[in-house]
C-alpha cells in the first residue's frame, strides 16, 4: 500500500510539473502576441489586463492538451509518420486555442460594458486575413510541443 501512495504522489507531482511548464511555455507564447496585437492595433499603455488573459488562456490551454494526451495518449513518432501523428492533433489543439482566443475577447469586451457576442468580433481586430495569421502563429507554436511529446512518447505495445 505504501508503494501505490508513493506511486500515486509521484504521478500527481509529475501532472503538476507537466501543467506548469506548458503554462509557462504558452504563457510566453501569448503575451508576446498580445504585446504584439496591442502595438499593432495602436493601443495606448501596457497591455496588462491582455498579459493576465494570456496566462489564463495558457492554464486552460496547458490542462485541454494534457487532458486529450490522457484520453488519447500521443503514440511514439517516427521519421516516416511524423505529420501523419502530429497534424491531426495539432488542428484539434488548434481549434481549442481559436475558440479560447474568441471567448476570451467576448469576456474582455463584457468586462469593459460590451456585449458579450460584439465583443467576439473583436478578435483580430474583425480581420479575416489578422484572424488566420494569429491561427497560422498558434498553431507554429503548437506543432514544436506535440512532435516532442511524441518523441518522448513510449513504444506501444508490439512496436
Amino acid at each position: 500500500m505504501p508503494q501505490d501512495k508513493e506511486s500515486s504522489h509521484w504521478r500527481f507531482g509529475s501532472e503538476i510539473r507537466s501543467v506548469l511548464h506548458l503554462t509557462v511555455y504558452f504563457g510566453v507564447w501569448f503575451s508576446a502576441l498580445n504585446l504584439l496585437m496591442h502595438e499593432i492595433e495602436g493601443r495606448a499603455g501596457l497591455p496588462l489586463e491582455a498579459w493576465g488573459f494570456a496566462w489564463i488562456k495558457a492554464a486552460i490551454c496547458a490542462k485541454f492538451l494534457l487532458i486529450g494526451q490522457l484520453l488519447v495518449p500521443m503514440p511514439k513518432v517516427t521519421q516516416a509518420r511524423v505529420w501523419s501523428v502530429i497534424l491531426p492533433r495539432s488542428i484539434v489543439y488548434l481549434a481549442i486555442v481559436v475558440g479560447l482566443s474568441f471567448l476570451e475577447e467576448g469576456v474582455r469586451g463584457a468586462m469593459h460594458g460590451e456585449a458579450f457576442l460584439h465583443a467576439l468580433s473583436g478578435f483580430g481586430g474583425g480581420n479575416p486575413l489578422r484572424i488566420f495569421a494569429l491561427a497560422w502563429v498558434y498553431w507554429l507554436m503548437l506543432v514544436p510541443y506535440l512532435v516532442i511529446v511524441g518523441l518522448l512518447a513510449r513504444p506501444a505495445v508490439g512496436e
